[in-house]
């Protein structure tokens, strides 16, 4: 299991360098209610888990049904494709409407469904700056019409895209780069459970913690790759993110993990926004040093799938399953 899942906070103990909105989510729990929300911070500073820790204490039971997660980058980006193909919103797609109109549609229907066991729903916008201004402005009057059984928590890296009606209507929690000194503590620890204390020097270590830039997902990646597989040259790593989560998507599969190998791939196509085929591309041009007549046919196979319009999503899980074996059986 990659480092970024075995060390994912699984209660608000565990969240690291947020003291103040774990709190005010904690409250919220104890209490059994809460305003809409807007969850501001940069990527890889706690908002996505402590979220998911939130749900599941405050909804006892039936979370995971209380809880819609809309990734709104790839929904936008993607549009029709995106809403034909998600298995969540097959069902509710509508072709002959426009991409906005789906949206609203899917966001009406989640937000009018009865809560189980609970006094109201969440509805999560991640990803909340990349909606357009006319999906604001429709999202403010959902939430006057359905503000007694549903909330919208807004996730966004910025305050500055979201329209003044929705700002004013969320009580706005900020989740702060990680700092330095915390996130040195917290590295070393997680060296130390792995067996691997003195693994990374500590000049190493003080250019990985400047490098990522208070981002602790980005930094553990990182840290994973230098103590277990010897990357040395910081530069090399210090690419994109899209390329860090890739590499250890590889490294994932390498470790004969495809589940966390499968994770990854779907979070690059949801959170970021990625094609299949961009994504085939990168994994191509990253393993380009390593590539075997196994692995081309594979790569060869896939692409032919994704043309012929196959299932996005689909194949990649099988790519990640078929490159998990092969690889496995490279390092065996």
């Amino acid at each position: 299991m990659l480092w970024i899942e075995k060390y994912r906070p699984s209660s608000f103990e565990e969240v690291i360098g947020q003291t103040s909105p774990v709190k005010q989510l904690s409250a919220y729990a104890a209490q059994g209610n809460l305003p809409h929300l807007m969850v501001i911070g940069r990527s890889g500073c706690g908002k996505t888990s402590s979220l998911e820790i939130f749900s599941r204490l405050f909804y006892t039971e039936a979370a995971a049904e209380n809880t819609t997660i809309l990734p709104v980058s790839v929904m936008f980006s993607q549009g029709h494709t995106y809403f034909a193909e998600n298995d969540r919103f097959a069902h509710l797609y509508q072709k002959n409407k426009s991409v906005l109109a789906n949206f609203k549609y899917v966001v009406r229907w989640h937000a009018s469904l009865k809560p189980l066991s609970a006094p109201f729903r969440l509805i999560i916008f991640d990803g909340a700056g990349d909606l357009t201004k006319d999906a604001q402005a429709a999202l403010r009057r959902i939430m006057e019409q359905y503000s007694q059984t549903c909330r919208f928590i807004f996730v966004t890296s910025s305050l500055a895209s979201i329209i003044d009606p929705i700002r004013s209507r969320c009580v706005p929690l900020y989740f702060l780069p990680i700092g330095e000194a915390t996130m040195r503590d917290y590295l070393n620890s997680v060296l130390e459970q792995e067996g691997l204390a003195g693994s990374v020097a500590d000049e190493t270590l003080d250019m990985l913690i400047l490098g990522s830039k208070g981002d602790l997902r980005k930094a553990l990646i990182w840290l994973e790759l230098m103590a277990l597989h010897g990357a040395g040259d910081l530069s090399e790593l210090m690419t994109t993110e899209t390329g860090e989560l890739t590499a250890a998507a590889i490294l994932a599969a390498g470790k004969g993990d495809a589940s966390a190998a499968q994770k990854i791939f779907e979070n690059l196509q949801i959170e970021y926004g990625m094609s299949a085929g961009d994504l085939l591309r990168q994994i191509r041009r990253s393993m380009i040093g390593n590539m075997t007549p196994d692995l081309a046919l594979l790569f060869s196979k896939t692409d032919v799938m994704l043309v012929e319009g196959n299932n996005e999503y689909l194949q990649m899980n099988a790519f990640a399953a078929v490159l998990t074996e092969l690889l496995s059986q490279q390092n065996g």
